[in-house]
């Protein structure tokens, strides 16, 4: 995001109170390209006053904190100084254009530290960041910046302004930091006379898939209707004289054309890989966000995102192509430059059924409209399952996972809680796993180490060990893996699962694809299908829907802000997990898509100013396989 610093004087009239001259000014227009000072004032003018307190400091390891009382939490990033910010979101009608946002800030005082400021950690193999620890340039480079995007707030379509203020900039070199008091802002938009479309609500759901799985979808069709949700199905044939370069950009367009002129808001792609082959149903868009080197295990060239097909629009209404420069390679994002721009925001909640053949399409169908008929016992959905145990070999020897379990027992508190923790002195054993499954539960919850077929997590204190285990002898670890799902028969008591890990979503999988890869032929039978999917397609048992990521998940460690709470709570997967059970018990979301696409809403308010690649790749790999329009614990 580039920015420039500019000079110039502007008197403005706020309705009488007062004037602020913007004697220095930077400008930011949040989409990367370069502001102007002097543009004329049209439109509307919001203005907003911040004031913060004078820093106050704690430890950390040899580092100092910094602390400010009014900002909303220190922001923690791999290897970057952690940062007390304020953000403020702003929404507005859809297509409203920000037309400037400008500001002054009172003068910065200059307080030398001691020590330098707590650094974020995302793994045990990386640090401090040389490229910010080591530069003489402050970071970050602006007390002031923001986002704008375009997307759905309960239900309805919003542009969105994000303003983020960091009262604090820091100077590594020098061991100082910039503090400023006081902070005023002024923010001039310009509504549009009218909206870019009128939405008339003749359907709520779009179901895009294929001529073959057609007929086993109109009996979910039916059901939808029948609880009050208007469903259009369609199939790639019908759409192939809609505008795009190749399919996936048709499929894109057809759900922009869907929302201007049926105001559908629910989006169900079926169909995945054809069988084991390499060809594809629904087609898949791979992003190409490129994290620094040494921020994950290894590099992730690419990974799938069906965010791609969710959003549609930016902050003005206009289409949202993921490939800006027009070189048909899609969300490329190598730091420090972002050379696609991405909204990110979705404009419709949408979820997917990756079904390989008619009998997958059967088993998910069935199991969506028994779910939902009618509403469900409290003796089994009322049960939340908790399964974790440690993640990171740091050196205070935290189990992270069983924190951020905690956690959600606190948020889910109506919810009866079953523990199959991997303790130092405690043994998880798979058959209990699937015992908790079996017995039915509203919701579980993976937290740990994943791959494309099987999750698992370590043992305390040390993180060495891998779990679950087979045996109460922990030297005998197996993983929860696809086999290991024949075993579920939960029957029609499904649970709505999150899981944290790396690459539980990548349904790219099938035996010709691993051959092309490369994978060895006694592995090939194990690599038919993601982990994933395996659970939600499960035949009379499983789970009603799954969350995972499509590539390499990540979460944070240590307390880099030394507030008592660990990162692994406070960013990255495991915020973005938390946040879809906040929504849930908090705010009484019980729409599955809502809940889904609320918890990457928020996290984009809240993160994505921050230009770290990484926020980017979090919401994009965030794969629903479900329907999104699906009833919580079912219909009265």
């Amino acid at each position: 995001m580039k920015k420039i610093l500019v000079v110039a004087v502007v008197l403005i009239l706020l309705s009488g109170a007062f004037l602020i001259a913007l004697y220095e000014k930077e400008v930011d227009n949040g989409d990367g390209d370069k502001g102007k000072a002097n543009l004329p004032l049209t439109g509307e003018l919001i203005t907003e006053e911040y004031t913060f307190s004078y820093p106050t400091f704690g430890e950390c390891k040899n580092y100092t904190v910094v602390y400010v009382n009014e900002a909303d939490f220190y922001d923690i990033h791999d290897g970057w100084p952690v940062i007390p910010v304020k953000t403020e979101t702003y929404e507005f009608p859809f297509g409203t254009r920000i037309i400037n946002v400008s500001y002054e800030y009172s003068e910065p005082e200059i307080i030398e530290l001691a020590e330098k400021i707590s650094v974020g950690s995302c793994s045990v193999k990386t640090w401090e960041d040389e490229t910010v620890y080591e530069s003489d340039e402050r970071f970050p480079s602006n007390f002031v910046s923001y986002k704008t995007g375009g997307g759905l707030s309960n239900d309805e379509r919003k542009t969105f302004l994000t303003v983020r203020i960091n009262p604090i900039t820091y100077r590594p070199l020098d061991y100082e930091i910039d503090y400023i008091h006081q902070v005023k802002v002024a923010i001039n938009y310009e509504i549009p006379e009218t909206p870019p479309f009128y939405e008339n609500n003749e359907f709520d759901l779009l179901i895009i898939t294929v001529s073959d799985f057609k007929k086993p979808l109109n009996k979910l069709v039916t059901h939808k209707e029948k609880m009050g949700v208007k469903t259009k199905l369609v199939t790639l044939n019908e759409i192939q004289e809609t505008q795009g370069r190749d399919t996936q950009e048709k499929i894109k367009y057809y759900i922009k054309e869907s929302i201007e002129n049926c105001g559908i808001k629910y989006v169900l792609l079926v169909g995945g890989i054809k069988g084991q082959s390499s060809n594809w149903n629904i087609p898949i868009r791979y992003s190409h966000v490129l994290l620094k080197e040494g921020k994950q295990e290894s590099p992730e060239p690419e990974f799938i995102s069906d965010l791609y097909y969710a959003d549609i629009y930016d902050s003005e209404g206009n289409f949202s192509s993921w490939d800006t420069d027009e070189n048909d390679i899609f969300a490329e994002y190598e730091w420090p430059n972002e050379i696609d721009k991405m909204d990110l925001y979705p404009d419709v909640y949408l979820g997917r059924l990756p079904c390989r053949n008619k009998r997958e399409v059967r088993i998910v169908v069935d199991k969506i409209i028994n779910y939902e008929k009618s509403k469900a016992a409290d003796s089994w959905f009322k049960k939340l399952i908790c399964i974790s145990g440690d993640h990171w070999p740091d050196p205070d020897q935290i189990a992270e996972g069983i924190l951020i379990m905690e956690r959600t027992k606190e948020i889910m508190s109506d919810f009866k809680p079953v523990e199959l923790y991997g303790l130092e002195n405690s043994v998880l054993l798979i058959r209990d796993i699937t015992k908790a499954i079996n017995k039915g539960a509203g919701f579980a919850y993976f937290c740990g180490h994943g791959s494309t077929t099987s999750w698992g997590i370590k043992y305390p204190p040390d993180a060495k060990e891998w779990g679950p285990s087979f045996t109460k002898l922990r030297k005998l670890p197996g993983l929860y893996n696809n086999f290991n799902m024949n075993f579920l028969i939960n029957g029609k008591k499904l649970p709505i699962t999150v899981v944290g890990g790396c690459l539980n979503g990548k349904y790219d999988i099938s035996i010709s694809n691993s051959l092309k890869n490369g994978a060895k032929i006694k592995n090939v039978i194990k690599m038919t299908e993601c982990w994933a999917w395996k659970l939600t397609s499960k035949k009379n048992g499983g789970s009603i829907a799954t969350i995972a990521n499509t590539g390499l998940g990540t979460h944070a460690m240590s307390d880099a802000d030394s507030n008592g709470v660990n990162d692994y709570l406070e960013t990255l997967d495991g915020w973005m997990e938390l946040r879809f059970f906040e929504l849930y018990s908090y705010e009484d979301v019980d729409i599955l898509g809502n809940l889904h696409s609320g918890a990457m809403n928020d996290y984009l308010h809240t993160f994505l100013n921050s230009n770290d690649e990484m926020d980017t790749k979090m919401v994009q790999q965030w794969q629903l396989f479900g329907d999104p329009s699906l009833k919580v614990g079912g219909y009265q």
